[in-house]
């Protein structure tokens, strides 16, 4: 089933890009359904298997915003969407959490909190297991509601770590979020490389404080200019472009 839903995805592609649905009046750019699943993978360095089944079966992790084609057979993911995924991403692989946890927890989310996309619309943080934090309100206590387990939490831990507060960027508005996929985001929490922002690029993947795509800057190496050259064309440092090449394809020999 995966097999045919990424060929489908990979067949249609072009007719898809120049189909995309356009922005409504007073809709928000980052909920505008503009990314197949193969191409967030790929900008997310993400196994386009993995992200698939997040978003398909019977019971799928997560919940497209965004469909195409005939009988709306290929799904269409949001910029929020996008950031749900790595939220998801970076749990599984940074915080060691397994799948049938992760599902189990979000199905507790969703009817805590009355929302498809608990991940986005409400503060949940990480102990041993994800905690869903109700603030305090009148009379009524901040309560930690534990997610996806039996047990309750009963200790809140000022220290404890967000799980994607470096990667995942909002300013003061919350009107505006920048994602830092960088693809070593789990040894790595100081370097970001490359960007994701609705805003540049319509949320395509850049060298970070640039609007150059990393994809521009992939196909001229992969037409055989060196990585050197295409740094010294766009006035960039050759170690970033380096590393934005690594985050989207195979490893790039450091440059000495």
């Amino acid at each position: 089933m995966l097999l045919a839903t990424i060929g489908r995805v990979y067949e249609c592609e072009d007719e898809m890009l120049r189909n995309l649905p356009l922005l409504g009046k007073g809709q928000d750019v980052r909920d505008l359904p503009t990314y197949t699943i193969p191409e967030a993978a790929a900008q997310l360095a993400i196994d386009a298997w993995t992200l698939t089944s997040w978003y398909t079966g019977p019971d799928p992790i997560l919940k497209n915003s965004g469909w195409y084609g005939p009988a709306e057979s290929i799904a269409l993911l949001s910029f929020r969407d996008v950031e749900e995924a790595y939220k998801v991403y970076l749990l599984r692989h940074k915080f060691r959490q397994s799948m049938q946890y992760l599902k189990k927890a979000l199905v507790d989310a969703r009817l805590e909190t009355k929302s498809d996309h608990p991940l986005l619309t409400h503060k949940l943080i990480v102990f041993d297991h994800l905690a869903l934090e109700k603030p305090g309100r009148g009379g009524r206590r901040r309560q930690m509601i534990p997610l996806g387990s039996g047990s309750q939490v009963t200790l809140y831990i000022p220290e404890v770590v967000e799980a994607w507060g470096k990667r995942i960027v909002s300013d003061r508005s919350g009107k505006r979020t920048r994602i830092y996929p960088w693809i070593n985001s789990r040894t790595d929490d100081a370097s970001r490389p490359v960007s994701m922002d609705p805003d540049v690029m319509s949320g395509r993947l850049v060298i970070t404080g640039t609007r150059i795509p990393v994809q521009v800057i992939a196909g001229y190496v992969n037409s055989g200019r060196r990585i050197e050259e295409v740094a010294k064309l766009y006035h960039l440092d050759s170690e970033v472009v380096r590393q934005a090449l690594q985050h989207v394809g195979p490893k790039i020999p450091k440059i000495s």
